[in-house]
């Protein structure tokens, strides 16, 4: 969502963005992610969207194609944690994906990194820790 509306982190995720459309980094996530872009645009309580608005910014998502169902691995690993760590099945989806794809998961969700254990940790950066 920070790639279409001004906040606190879009700087950064613009310029994770701009890496990743040179092709100097790779981008994966859930399809998940769509959905909850659309849904965090429609609600957003200063950006204000238009219908077209939201729906350019879901052509911007289509067109990178870095969008990937969760395998059962991944979706097995989300349960667990969701279960173990009281957080829901969409949060920790987004970590069972980096692992099943043994990645990393950028996220800004504090509350989200907070509730994983520590031995979860390890593969989720907050998007403030990544250098320009």
């Amino acid at each position: 969502m920070k790639w279409f509306v001004d906040e606190k982190g879009s700087d950064s995720a613009r310029f994770l963005e701009a890496e990743f459309a040179e092709g100097n980094l790779e981008l994966m996530s859930p399809t998940l992610l769509k959905y909850e872009v659309a849904s965090a645009l429609r609600w957003h309580p200063l950006a204000h969207l238009k219908p077209s608005e939201i729906a350019g910014a879901l052509e911007v998502i289509d067109r990178y194609h870095f969008l990937f169902e969760p395998t059962p691995q991944a979706w097995n690993h989300a349960i667990e944690l969701s279960y173990s760590n009281k957080i829901s099945i969409y949060d920790a989806v987004y970590v069972g994906f980096a692992h099943a794809i043994n990645s990393h998961l950028v996220t800004t969700d504090e509350r989200l990194i907070k509730s994983l254990p520590l031995s979860e940790r390890d593969i989720v950066l907050h998007l403030n820790e990544l250098e320009k």
